[in-house]
This record gives C-alpha cells, sequence and structure tokens, in this order.
C-alpha cells in the first residue's frame, strides 16, 4: 500500500516535470522553469508548516501546493485562471494515483481557488484551501521575492529609492489588514511583510545619505 510519502513524491516529479516540458515547449526568455519550481518548493514547506499548526488535511495540503501552480506556463494571457488550468489538467493525474474522487475535488478545489477565490465548479470551502494561498503569498513577500522587486532599478539608486517609496506606502497598507485565511498565516504573512518593510526603509535611509552632510553652523 502506497504511504503519503510515496504520493507526495509521485505528484511532485509529476509537476516538476510537467513545469519544464511546458516551459521547453513554450521557448519564452521570461519563463523561469528554476524559479517556478524552486518557488513551488517553498510553498510546500509554508503549506506544511500552516497544516500542521491548524490541523488541516497534510496531505491535501502538500498536494495541493504542489500542483498549485501546475498550468502556470501555459496560457501568458490568462494568469488568473491558471488555477483553474491546474486543478483540470491535474484531476485526471490524481485519480490515476489513486485518489478517492472525493480527496482528488478537495484537492482541486484548494488549486483552483489559490488566485481569485472562484473554483469554477462547486465545492464547500475548506480550510485546506485556505492554507495553499496563504502559502503561496507568504513565499510571494518572502526575502527571495525582495531581491527580485529591486532588481531592475539596482544601478539606479535614485529610480530604486522611488519605486520602493511607493512600495512601502502598499505594504503599510497590507500590514493594517487582514488578508490571510489563517491565523498562523496572518502571523507569518505579517512577518515577512515587516521584514520587506525594514528593508526597503533600510535602503531609503543609505539613499537619504548619499549627498554631503549639511556643514553650516558648525
Amino acid at each position: 500500500m502506497e504511504t503519503m510519502e510515496t504520493r507526495v513524491a509521485q505528484v511532485a516529479e509529476y509537476v516538476r516535470s510537467y513545469l519544464y516540458k511546458m516551459a521547453e515547449t513554450r521557448k519564452n526568455e521570461h519563463i523561469d522553469p528554476d524559479y517556478r519550481w524552486q518557488h513551488t518548493l517553498r510553498v510546500v514547506n509554508f503549506g506544511k508548516q500552516l497544516a500542521e499548526a491548524e490541523n488541516a488535511n497534510l496531505e491535501h495540503v502538500l498536494v495541493g501546493c504542489l500542483l498549485h501552480d501546475l498550468a502556470h506556463f501555459d496560457d501568458d494571457d490568462n494568469y488568473r485562471d491558471h488555477g483553474r488550468l491546474a486543478a483540470r489538467i491535474a484531476r485526471p493525474f490524481l485519480l490515476e494515483l489513486g485518489y478517492a474522487p472525493a480527496d482528488a475535488e478537495a484537492i482541486c478545489y484548494a488549486v483552483a481557488v489559490h488566485v481569485d477565490g472562484e473554483a469554477g465548479f462547486e465545492h464547500e470551502n475548506t480550510l485546506e484551501a485556505e492554507i495553499v494561498s496563504d502559502a503561496d503569498n507568504i513565499d510571494r513577500f518572502s526575502a527571495y521575492r525582495t531581491l527580485l522587486f529591486c532588481q531592475p532599478e539596482i544601478y539606479d539608486f535614485n529610480a530604486l529609492a522611488e519605486k520602493l517609496s511607493a512600495r512601502l506606502e502598499v505594504l503599510r497598507d497590507y500590514r493594517g489588514k487582514r488578508l490571510m485565511g489563517t491565523e498562523v498565516g496572518h502571523h507569518l504573512f505579517n512577518q515577512k511583510l515587516d521584514e520587506q518593510i525594514k528593508f526597503y526603509e533600510a535602503i531609503l535611509a543609505q539613499q537619504a545619505i548619499s549627498t554631503l552632510p549639511n556643514l553650516s553652523g558648525m
């Protein structure tokens, strides 16, 4: 009898192979399967942490996190639909893997709704779906994404400072709201926001002293 570990490993290999196959098929310079796969793995780890803390169905969360961006490279023009498309692609694979129809539907629901809350099919909302979405958002505001956000203007300090000033307004607004679906997700998300805010404030402080000091009155 297959264990959860075996099934999760099979799903992981399916997702990894699919992402790299689609990237090769698309031949688009903006498609980066390494980043997408590494993001997926980080989301799985955040999902595991949240599932254990929230007493959720761990296997549903792990598999949902693995599948959440399966269709990310399938359609550049319809980003908001990639969760629903991933669910449609994954459903027969999950059934073939031996998941009961109810379990496959619950996992597909978590995948389908992670972008905008719309599944495209009838299913009750689940804690596991909230966790998949939270885990995805937590990684989207993590340290590496913070670095990537700065990268385009990295050699233009004034442009970077202007960009970060605007971004700080957004982050502080997020910080004052409850955007995650779970309590632990809310805590971790705010942790990531605080890290970003502190880092961007430090950069702006450096930009502010990139000038001669005021020596008048000495």
